[in-house]
């Protein structure tokens, strides 16, 4: 709902775009979406969906584009985005990845002031029994599902070992207040099993 003016908004690292191609059904024709990601093969198959939507709907006047560039290296110049989106992406960024403050900082130098940083991620539930049994379904069952379903069983394993190890909300909230973010608030959702912050800048 914020973003229903003219403004400048991306999706970082965002894959096969389904998040940019969602915002730029919620803006002003006038606004701009762009999706960022470092793998071709993912923007290959986001141009291929933006194609595709544009065929099923009559009007499609929104400026959507996709861009190969890394997150640590943002192709903006400084103070010209208004909102930067991520989403289930995140942890890929920060978890022992030693660029993530690096990517933090590109992410505050190219907002505008008062320009937002919104994250939806996997967290910690709070509730230490939820938070075991998380886990536990994180270690055990996702690699599992992952060889059943798709015949990949490491990707499967690196996902349940990262979210299982990836820091709390507050945690989280702190990383981004010290990147130098004006205020960072946040809110769990399904039962802590996902959190959404919001930094400003």
């Amino acid at each position: 709902k914020e973003c229903a003016s003219s403004m400048v908004v991306v999706d970082l690292c965002c894959g096969t775009g389904d998040l940019a191609l969602h915002i730029s059904k919620h803006v002003a024709p006038e606004a701009s979406v762009l999706g960022l990601d470092f793998s071709k093969a993912m923007l290959r198959r986001a141009i291929s969906k933006k194609h595709a939507e544009r065929q099923k709907r009559d009007q499609f006047t929104h400026d959507i584009s996709f861009i190969l560039a890394d997150a640590a290296h943002l192709p903006f110049k400084d103070d010209s985005i208004d909102r930067i989106g991520i989403s289930f992406s995140f942890r890929n960024l920060v978890y022992r990845n030693p660029k993530a403050k690096t990517c933090l900082r590109e992410a505050l130098r190219t907002l505008r002031p008062r320009g937002k940083f919104v994250c939806v991620e996997t967290s910690q539930p709070r509730f230490r029994p939820l938070r075991f049994l998380y886990h536990l379904y994180l270690i055990g069952v996702v690699p599992l599902v992952g060889w059943l379903v798709a015949g990949h069983k490491g990707a499967y394993r690196y996902l349940g070992i990262s979210a299982k190890n990836f820091p709390s909300a507050k945690e989280i909230a702190d990383m981004l207040l010290n990147a130098g973010f004006r205020s960072v608030s946040f809110k769990h959702m399904t039962f802590g099993v996902v959190a959404i912050h919001v930094g400003v800048k």
